[in-house]
């Protein structure tokens, strides 16, 4: 199946991605490798609810890798199966009520275009058999899912701007070292500095990264 002939969904949409709450499988929570990327949401959900602050993660269940040329946290697979770390001995999500999106997400993917994004089933990726059909909005289990939608195109377009930043900096000849203070700079202000949880986070969220895009505009000029 082509890219363009992909079928694309709303959150209002139903999909045929419901498998049993997953009973008795957990394959997608294993060899996953670095690629359960966090975004600040979810490290704010995994610091609030853990009681636990950025760094302790950071020590313990989340790890540092580059994409693109920018530093980003994702979770760290562990043990000779290289699972989840919060994968508990009865093969069961132990932060299920707040888990990352893109484990909310699976075995979906987001087509983003036009400032927005859509829905659509990664065919193949689940192999557990016989799954029926629910609503998108009820299987990511989202609160304020719009907000959140809008947030979710915030910050993919801000990392993509950034991205293109840092290649540009590259090619130019920029230096190592003021690359990844930069790098630091934003994974302090968009991640390790604890968010208030009297305080809506996508407010919060705006203000910082629209802070840091004013440091990337000023060293662009």
């Amino acid at each position: 199946m082509t890219k363009e002939n992909v079928k694309l969904y709303d959150s209002s949409d139903m999909a045929r991605i419901s498998c049993d709450d997953c009973r008795g499988c957990f394959s997608c929570c294993e060899g996953m490798g670095d690629t359960i990327i966090l975004n600040p949401y979810d490290m704010k959900e995994l610091c609030q609810n853990l009681h636990q602050s950025a760094e302790t993660l950071l020590r313990t269940s989340v790890e540092l890798n580059m994409l693109d040329g920018v530093i980003l946290p994702n979770l760290k697979m562990t043990g000779e199966q290289s699972c989840c770390s919060y994968l508990n001995e009865e093969g069961r999500c132990s932060i299920h009520a707040f888990r990352p999106g893109l484990c909310r997400l699976f075995p979906l993917g987001r087509n983003y275009k036009d400032g927005s994004f859509q829905y659509f089933v990664l065919e193949n990726a689940c192999p557990k058999a016989g799954k029926s059909k629910i609503k998108i909005e009820k299987w990511l289990g989202i609160p304020k899912l719009k907000q959140h939608e809008a947030f979710l195109c915030r910050w993919h377009y801000f990392l993509k701007d950034y991205q293109k930043f840092v290649k540009r900096a590259v090619s130019a000849g920029e230096d190592e070292a003021a690359l990844r203070q930069l790098n630091m700079m934003m994974l302090q202000g968009l991640y390790l500095t604890a968010y208030d949880p009297d305080t809506e986070f996508y407010a919060q969220f705006e203000s910082r990264v629209a802070r840091f895009e004013m440091v990337l505009k000023s060293i662009g000029e």
